[in-house]
């Protein structure tokens, strides 16, 4: 991890701590940043706090106006933080107030929303920015709940992914599809990048040669705003849904396999 990305975290967990009378037992970075692949216009730096006290709408507040601050700071990772401060009570129940900060907006929930293929992430390759390891009190996601979360990816993409924009994360859906192949095949989790590689040079499928331009536009978000770029990925739509097939044909397998 990039000693920039590990500073940032550094101040924003301390400066979290304060905010939470010192109470917090455990701060991880998961997701592109622990996995190296964190790349400035396109990744975000994700974040997962366990404090040790019941979270107020108090507590919300001063968080939301931190969040404020840190979306208008030039601190290019302050910025583009997300995650969840989640009670140390409820690791296992999922209960207990929770503060959400997400892409657009953040919220003060019920329960936290880490699970899944992120939540595996963190367990297996999460960042202890502070505090104490506690990975092995969290539950871990079971298989159920990945191929939950697949099933639904994949129900997702056929109804909103038949058509792209030219926003850089249309191509997301193929990192997200490769991720998912690669953990049905090799029941581990990756990073984005890797995920798409491992693909490339492991896999047959009539979409892949889209991911050689995925990973380029990935590591070089500015090529974005070249028109050329702009016109390939307003035209992803038919290649989403073939890689959308693969993933489905490759989730029913294991599926029958198992049985």
């Amino acid at each position: 991890m990039e000693g920039e990305i590990k500073e940032a975290l550094e101040i924003f967990v301390t400066t979290a701590d304060k905010l939470l009378g010192n109470r917090i037992v455990a701060a991880y970075c998961y997701g592109s940043a622990a996995y190296d692949d964190f790349h400035r216009g396109y990744s975000d730096l994700d974040f997962f706090i366990v404090a040790d006290t019941v979270l107020t709408e108090e507590d919300f507040r001063h968080f939301h106006e931190l969040r404020e601050v840190y979306k208008g700071s030039r601190n290019r990772y302050l910025a583009v933080l997300e995650g969840e401060i989640v009670p140390y009570s409820g690791i296992k129940s999922r209960e207990g107030n929770v503060i959400y900060w997400g892409t657009t907006k953040d919220r003060f929930n019920r329960g936290y929303g880490l699970r899944g293929f992120s939540m595996r992430g963190l367990l297996e390759a999460g960042y202890l920015i502070s505090g104490r390891d506690i990975r092995a009190e969290i539950p871990c996601p079971p298989e159920a709940e990945m191929l939950e979360q697949v099933e639904s990816m994949i129900e997702t993409i056929k109804k909103y992914a038949v058509r792209t924009d030219r926003d850089i994360h249309s191509v997301d859906w193929l990192f997200l599809i490769s991720q998912s192949i690669y953990w049905l095949k090799t029941g581990k989790t990756t990073g984005k990048t890797h995920a798409a590689r491992w693909v490339l040079e492991n896999c047959r499928y009539p979409w892949k040669g889209l991911l050689g331009k995925a990973i380029e536009l990935r590591l070089s978000p500015d090529l974005a705003r070249n028109q050329s770029w702009q016109l390939w990925l307003e035209q992803l739509g038919e290649g989403i849904q073939l890689a959308c097939a693969s993933l489905e044909a490759e989730m029913q397998l294991l599926v029958r396999t198992e049985k």
